[in-house]
């Protein structure tokens, strides 16, 4: 009550303004939260809580980063798959043509043709193998969590698989004709083992891609826990702030009205 004879500083205006200026704070804070959705938007809001929503977000980073990693790596293993899937058909395809020449209704002049043929068929499959697989695919490579991914055995071309012209001689005695169909046979078996073990290895890395998709979505759900806003919450808080500030300005108004009844006290 003392406080009210003291004019020159009016304290009770002073509490009410404090009280009204600390609402507005409050106010304006949530009307934040409501608009980004984030019950926490910087260090000073809760500063234990926005570090450990940083630590989130950057392990989610981490986890979508792996993801991209693996889905190249993906990606990539898959383009070697069919470069090397367009090797096997054209192996199959150049049994077929040592078949047909070996057979004893064939004359000179269509073996000859067929040589031709086989030479352009080898002629593509050292293209593929040069320059459409990847020297890469048969060193160690590390994608995403895994290590050592690769084929065994050295990198392809056509002397390795012993699938060059020299081999397919299909214009000579019944012996070339057995080693043509025995190189094409293993050249084959190669090949398709090959693709086997890339397969293999896209299969391990879809395992790899899922567990990398499923730890981030763990790890947004506790982010959102720690950070989202319950927007209703903040609605219904927003509400009774709204009622807070109107009665904190009405006791302001009073505060400052309440040195008047003074001068009328002196002047009566």
């Amino acid at each position: 009550m003392a406080d009210l004879f003291r004019i020159n500083t009016n304290i009770q205006a002073l509490r009410a303004l404090t009280t009204l200026q600390n609402i507005n704070t409050e106010i304006t804070q949530v009307q934040e939260s409501i608009s980004t959705g984030k019950a926490v938007n910087r260090a000073s809001d809760k500063p234990s809580t926005y570090y450990i929503g940083k630590l989130f977000e950057t392990s989610i980073s981490k986890h979508v980063a792996n993801q991209i990693e693996v889905e190249r790596g993906i990606d990539f293993l898959e383009t070697q798959n069919t470069r090397m899937d367009q090797v096997a058909e054209i192996v199959i395809e150049l049994q077929d043509l040592v078949f047909t020449a070996d057979s004893g209704a064939v004359s000179s002049a269509e073996q000859q043709a067929i040589s031709r043929e086989i030479a352009l068929l080898v002629s593509e499959i050292d293209t593929i193998l040069q320059s459409g697989v990847s020297s890469a695919i048969f060193t160690s490579m590390t994608i995403g969590n895994l290590s050592n991914v690769s084929i065994s055995g050295g990198a392809m071309s056509t002397t390795t698989l012993s699938i060059q012209n020299s081999s397919l001689i299909v214009t000579g005695n019944a012996g070339q004709f057995t080693t043509a169909t025995n190189n094409l046979s293993t050249a084959l078996s190669s090949i398709l083992q090959a693709e086997e073990t890339v397969g293999a290895w896209i299969h391990r890395l879809g395992f790899e891609l899922d567990d990398l998709v499923a730890t981030e979505i763990a790890d947004r759900a506790s982010l959102s826990t720690i950070i989202d806003a319950d927007l209703a919450e903040q609605q219904v808080r927003l509400g009774s702030l709204q009622i807070l500030q109107q009665t904190s300005l009405i006791g302001l108004i009073g505060a400052n009205s309440a040195p008047g009844a003074i001068i009328n006290l002196i002047t009566s």
